[in-house]
C-alpha cells in the first residue's frame, strides 16, 4: 500500500519555489510547470461546470485521433460565460501566472483517458455530477502524481489504474511547433495555428490529422473497397503454381511462362497490408512501452498506460534506385493500446487513497492482428533494386534523426526497347546476369524510439503462398494466404495493391 498525501519528486516545488516570480519561472522544469497547471486546473474544474463541459466538448472532437485538448489551440475559444478558456482559468493561478506556464509548455495538453470496465471516458463523463481528479504525466517517472478536487496531492503507483474520473496534464506528442527540433522534418502537411508570437503548430504526421483522415475514409467509401483477394494476384498464383517463375513478373509486367516479355504497368503498388505482434504479447509490449511517455497497460513498473492511449507504429522502407541515391519511404500506423492488445483486468483492493475507489491491475495480455494500408512504391525492376528492407519501430517522441548507411542490392538488367516500348525480357533475371551495387541509403528515425527489428522483401518472393477451399463462412469461396515476413516480435504482409 502506498499512500503519499504530499508527493515528493525531484520536480516538486520547495517552499522557496512557491515564491518564484515570472522572471525566474522559465528556469523551472517541465514537471514543475505541469504541476503548477494541474493545481490551477483542479480548482477551476471543481468550481465551474462550464469549464468541464468545454473540455469534454473539445476532447470529443478527437482532432488528433485521441481525446487530447491542446491548450494553445483552444485557449482563445469562448465559453458560455463570455470569457475565453484562458480568461476562465487565469484567476485560479496564484503562485505562477498562466501566461508563464503557456510559454514554458508550448505543447501543454489536457487528455481525457478511457479507463477500464467503462468507469470513465470522454463519452461517459457526466459533467454535471463528476468532478475529475487531475493527474500529471511525467517524463522521468511512471508513477503518477494526482491532485484531488479538494486540492489533496498523492502519488499513484505505476501498476495501478484508477476507476474514478481523472484528467491528465501532459505534453502533446502529436504536434510539433516551429522552434522545436524536428519541425522541418515532420510529415504534417498543414499548419494548424500560428500564434501572435509567431509560433506555428502542425501535426507531427498526417496520420494524426483527424480531418484529413476522415476525408480519406470518405474518398475510400466513394471508390468502394474490395474485400476479396485481387484477381490479378490470384491469376499470378495460378500462372506459377506449377511453373517456375515470379508472381510479381505477372502482376507488374504481365509475364507468363509462355509470354516471357512484358511492359511495366503502374496499376499496382506495394503496400504493407497487415501488422501483428507475434510470440509473447507481454514481452513484445514491454519492448514497445519502455519509455515513460509510452501508452502502458502492463502490470508492474512502467505501466501508467491510462495516461496516454496510442502507439504509433512506424515502418521505414529502405530501397535503392538506379540513380545511385538510396531513399527511405516512411509510413506510420496509429493504433490504440486496446486495439493492439486484449487486456484482462482484475480489481486491486490494497487500500490506496482515496479509499472509496477501487483500482485495476492487468491480469493478462494477448495481441490482436491489425489490417494496415501503408504504401511503398510500384515495384519497377528497371528503377528499383530486387529487394528492400523494412524497419519497424514504435515511435516515442517527435525528434527526428537522419543517418546514412551503405546497402547492397541487385538490379535486373534484362530490359530492352521493342519499338517504342521498354519491356522486361524473360522470366526472373532473364539470360543476362543481374548487377550488384552498393549505394548510400539516407534513413530517418525518431529519437529514443523502440526498434522492433527488420525484414527483407524480395521481388522474387511469392505473394500468395497457398489457397484453401472451401471457407466455412463462405462455402463457394477460396481463401488465399499471402506471404508473411516475421521476426521474433512482429509479422507483416507486403503485397501489391491495385491503385488504379
Amino acid at each position: 500500500m502506498l499512500i503519499i498525501v504530499g508527493f515528493i519528486l525531484e520536480s516538486c516545488l520547495s517552499n522557496q519555489d512557491l515564491e518564484i516570480n515570472s522572471t525566474t519561472f522559465f528556469n523551472q522544469s517541465d514537471s514543475q510547470a505541469k504541476t503548477h497547471f494541474a493545481k490551477g486546473l483542479a480548482q477551476a474544474i471543481s468550481q465551474e461546470k462550464h469549464i468541464r463541459e468545454f473540455i469534454k466538448y473539445e476532447a470529443l472532437k478527437t482532432f488528433d485521433g485521441d481525446y487530447d485538448v491542446p491548450y494553445s489551440l483552444v485557449k482563445d475559444k469562448l465559453l458560455p460565460n463570455g470569457k475565453t478558456f484562458q480568461q476562465s482559468l487565469a484567476p485560479y493561478f496564484k503562485e505562477v501566472s498562466l501566461k508563464d506556464i503557456e510559454q514554458s509548455l508550448p505543447l501543454l495538453t489536457i487528455f481525457v483517458p478511457t479507463l477500464p470496465e467503462k468507469t470513465f471516458s470522454a463519452e461517459l463523463w457526466d459533467t454535471e455530477n463528476q468532478v475529475p481528479y487531475i493527474a500529471i504525466r511525467l517524463n522521468d517517472s511512471n508513477d503518477v502524481p494526482i491532485i484531488s478536487p479538494e486540492g489533496e496531492e498523492y502519488l499513484l503507483e505505476s501498476s495501478l489504474v484508477p476507476s474514478y474520473p481523472v484528467l491528465v496534464v501532459k505534453n502533446c506528442e502529436r504536434l510539433v511547433y516551429s522552434s522545436q527540433q524536428g519541425y522541418q522534418f515532420s510529415n504534417g502537411s498543414r499548419v494548424i495555428l500560428t500564434t501572435p508570437a509567431g509560433i506555428s503548430y502542425k501535426f507531427a504526421d498526417d496520420i494524426f490529422d483527424f480531418e484529413l483522415q476522415k476525408q480519406k475514409e470518405l474518398d475510400a467509401l466513394r471508390e468502394g473497397t474490395v474485400s476479396t483477394t485481387d484477381s490479378k494476384l490470384v491469376d499470378a498464383y495460378s500462372q506459377y503454381l506449377t511453373a517456375d517463375g515470379w508472381q510479381r513478373d505477372f502482376i507488374y509486367y504481365d509475364i507468363t511462362p509462355t509470354s516471357p516479355n512484358g511492359q511495366f504497368t503502374f496499376d499496382f503498388s506495394e503496400h504493407i497490408r497487415s501488422f501483428s505482434i507475434v510470440g509473447d504479447a507481454l514481452l513484445a509490449y514491454q519492448k514497445m512501452a519502455d519509455q515513460s511517455g509510452d501508452p502502458k497497460i502492463k502490470s508492474g513498473k512502467k505501466s501508467s498506460g491510462w495516461t496516454d492511449g496510442y502507439f504509433e507504429i512506424r515502418a521505414s522502407v529502405l530501397i535503392q534506385a538506379q540513380n545511385g541515391i538510396g531513399s527511405t519511404i516512411p509510413n506510420s500506423y496509429l493504433v490504440s493500446g486496446r486495439d493492439l492488445f486484449s487486456v484482462t483486468y482484475e480489481v486491486d483492493r490494497r487500500g490506496v487513497w482515496p479509499f472509496r475507489y477501487d483500482y485495476y491491475i492487468v491480469k493478462s495480455v494477448t495481441a490482436k492482428p491489425q489490417s494496415t494500408n501503408m504504401p511503398i512504391v510500384p515495384w519497377d525492376l528497371k528503377n528499383y533494386g530486387a529487394s528492400f528492407r523494412v524497419d519497424i519501430e514504435e515511435t516515442d517522441v517527435t525528434t527526428i534523426v537522419t543517418e546514412s548507411t551503405s546497402e547492397t542490392t541487385k538490379f535486373a538488367t534484362n530490359f530492352s526497347i521493342e519499338g517504342q516500348v521498354l519491356k522486361k525480357i524473360g522470366l526472373k533475371f532473364g539470360a543476362s546476369l543481374e548487377r550488384t551495387e552498393t549505394n548510400t541509403i539516407t534513413r530517418q528515425y525518431t529519437l529514443n524510439s523502440d526498434p522492433l527489428g527488420s525484414v527483407v522483401v524480395n521481388f522474387s518472393d511469392k505473394v500468395i503462398v497457398s489457397a484453401s477451399y472451401p471457407v466455412l463462412e463462405a462455402p463457394q469461396t477460396w481463401r488465399y494466404n499471402t506471404r508473411e515476413y516475421a521476426n521474433d516480435i512482429f509479422s507483416i504482409s507486403v503485397e501489391p495493391k491495385r491503385v488504379q
